[in-house]
């Protein structure tokens, strides 16, 4: 890698960082009947303790931009690019009225991988259900390990894909393993913590 790429690279990454640390992001956290208007983005997210009242990733997405970068450039150094169903979430989308957002998205989930904090959380086609983006956004770095299962089924796992992300993904997208089962439960206790030992 050229000094001048990794000079950009590292400056994009602290961009992303310093968004998610800014009074707008805060914002998020207001309380009483404003908490219910406020965006669902990233940083409730991270703060969700309940996994029936996180944001949902469509929700994320359409209000973290370091979320929406993060996922963009995994793909994009996969050769791919972000869905237009995803897309179509930001605001001025031609969002889908008749397909609700829960039958497409799920909770973005907290987790705690050797105590750096995740996102995890899955969005599907409304009009074909097999292809979907799976996310496990490391919210500190500002960046998303992707798995992304094509229109004509290919299925890629992009971004940072070091072995303990693999494996969060692997037991995510297993329905039978432990942590997806516990990930499903509606009491699981959040931030759902791994450990690599």
């Amino acid at each position: 890698m050229q000094p001048g790429a990794l000079h950009g690279r590292i400056v994009l990454q602290c961009a992303a960082l310093c968004l998610l640390a800014c009074p707008a992001f805060a914002a998020e956290t207001s309380s009483g009947s404003e908490f219910d208007t406020a965006p669902r983005g990233g940083y409730m997210a991270s703060q969700c303790k309940d996994a029936a009242r996180c944001p949902l990733f469509d929700e994320v997405y359409a209000t973290t931009p370091p979320f929406r970068h993060a996922l963009s450039l995994s793909l994009r150094h996969g050769g791919e690019v972000v869905p237009e169903w995803v897309k179509d979430k930001l605001p001025g989308g031609s969002a889908r009225s008749e397909t609700p957002p829960y039958a497409t998205a799920s909770a973005m989930l907290p987790l705690r991988i050797d105590d750096r904090s995740y996102l995890l959380g899955r969005m599907s086609d409304p009009e074909m259900p097999s292809h979907q983006i799976v996310a496990l956004y490391d919210t500190q770095r500002g960046l998303a390990t992707v798995y992304h299962v094509r229109q004509d089924g290919q299925r890629l796992l992009l971004g940072d894909t070091t072995e303990i992300l693999r494996k969060v993904m692997t037991d995510y997208l297993n329905a039978g393993s432990a942590f997806a089962r516990s990930v499903a439960h509606p009491d699981v206790p959040l931030p759902i913590s791994v450990k690599t030992r």
